[in-house]
């Protein structure tokens, strides 16, 4: 993975809507606004989680996915992707195939790894339903071993973890991801050099700290929004950003500093072309000296 200019994006849930879909949101102009602006700052990649399109065995829906990513193409960004459930549907076989054709480097793995500068990356595939259960498996025996060497490694300063399911969210429309609950998040609470979980699916912006370790819902690229629950109807109480029930479409921006990583939240209402800083925080580099 290139380093150039000691940054990078993370955009979440670029589907369109459904023409089945008539009384949901159709954000074309959004989805496409969020690739023309991040392409236009030019990090060294952009990781995408997941829901790319609605329906990963159509040719046409891939055909118009490729339109969308052509400023990414053009601007010679590379593309890391986890697999949205929406990259199944609706035939397995030919919807993966559409996937791995667009993305050759990753060799056809659901999950995978990489380094960036300081930075491990881990991105996997949280497809309960459509893995077998013996890759659900090896991946989350992976996935542990992975910490763990990463943890022991005084080269890799910190961890991100990128996956499609989030394990918590206050989504009117999706519920908590019990099995990312319980098969990675405790590896990755357990970790010593994790920093964030970072999630889409649901189509909003929520940040939770927990424990000292931050877990992000970023599925705001451009697919229909979702509601949040608020007040009492809350799932969880301690959602960070303050924004109302429907948020903004955004992306998210990470750049690397001496003391740790600054995140900046970048959003645009609908129907508008401006977008502006809608949240920004630091997460701190581990202690030095905190391999296991």
């Amino acid at each position: 993975m290139p380093v150039r200019t000691g940054s990078f994006a993370v955009v979440g849930d670029l589907q369109p809507t459904s023409g089945f879909e008539v009384w949901r949101e159709s954000n074309t102009k959004e989805r496409r606004a969020i690739l023309r602006e991040v392409s236009e700052e030019k990090p060294d990649f952009v990781a995408l989680l997941g829901d790319l399109v609605f329906c990963g065995s159509s040719a046409a829906a891939w055909t118009d996915f490729d339109r969308l990513c052509g400023p990414l193409k053009s601007g010679g960004i590379p593309a890391y992707p986890v697999l949205g459930n929406h990259e199944y549907w609706v035939h397995r076989r030919p919807a993966l195939a559409n996937y791995f054709e667009r993305f050759p480097h990753l060799r056809r793995r659901h999950w995978y790894s990489a380094v960036y500068g300081p930075l491990g990356l881990v991105f996997l595939d949280s497809n309960l339903r459509w893995l077998p259960p013996a890759d659900w498996r090896d991946q989350k025996d992976w996935f542990v071993r992975t910490l763990a060497s990463w943890d022991a490694d005084p080269g890799i300063h910190a961890i991100l973890v990128l996956l499609h399911h989030p394990p918590f969210t206050n989504s009117r429309v999706t519920s908590d991801t019990r099995s990312v609950q319980r098969d990675f998040v405790p590896g990755f609470a357990q970790s010593r050099k994790t920093l964030a979980m970072i999630s889409g699916h649901v189509h909003s912006y929520e940040r939770f700290l927990r424990n000292g370790k931050t877990f992000l819902v970023a599925g705001g690229g451009g697919g229909p929004r979702a509601p949040l629950a608020e007040g009492r109807r809350r799932r969880h109480a301690d959602d960070l950003f303050s924004g109302g029930a429907l948020r903004a479409f955004h992306y998210l921006w990470f750049r690397p500093e001496a003391s740790g990583l600054e995140v900046e939240v970048r959003g645009i209402e609908k129907d508008s072309t401006d977008f502006e800083t809608i949240d920004r925080f630091s997460l701190p580099w581990p202690p030095a000296g905190s391999g296991t």
